[in-house]
């Protein structure tokens, strides 16, 4: 597949699972992780070649510090702003970047945020 549309098709990708997360909806404990007050996060990761890792930081509140390579959702999370930093991941072939490299999400008691990030050849 030519890389603009591999590229197109990835974005495209993207757009649709941020759209379908934004929608949330459903019951009134859906992502509710408990009575404990506390919140979840998915990270949904795209675009690396099968087995490869991604290099993914999550920084929160009360020094929370993981470090995430495949999608993952962590559970039980305290309230707050999460930072999600992702850096470059260099294959064999290719070096990709991640798109966006950082974002910022907000944890509810009881909720359920979502991140996703996209990593592109360039």
């Amino acid at each position: 597949m030519p890389f603009a549309l591999r590229s197109s098709v990835c974005r495209f990708f993207v757009a649709c699972c941020l759209g379908i997360a934004a929608c949330g909806g459903g019951g009134d404990d859906e992502g509710n992780d408990g009575a404990s007050g506390t919140g979840t996060l998915t990270i949904s990761i795209f675009g690396l070649p099968s087995g490869t890792s991604a290099a993914i930081t999550v920084l929160g509140p009360g020094e929370f510090r993981q470090t995430v390579t495949q999608p993952s959702t962590l559970s039980s999370l305290a309230p707050g702003s999460y930072t999600i930093s992702a850096a470059n991941v260099l294959t064999g072939s290719a070096l990709l970047k991640p798109q966006p490299p950082s974002q910022t999400v907000g944890v509810a008691a009881g909720g359920r945020a979502v991140a996703t990030v996209a990593y592109e050849e360039t």
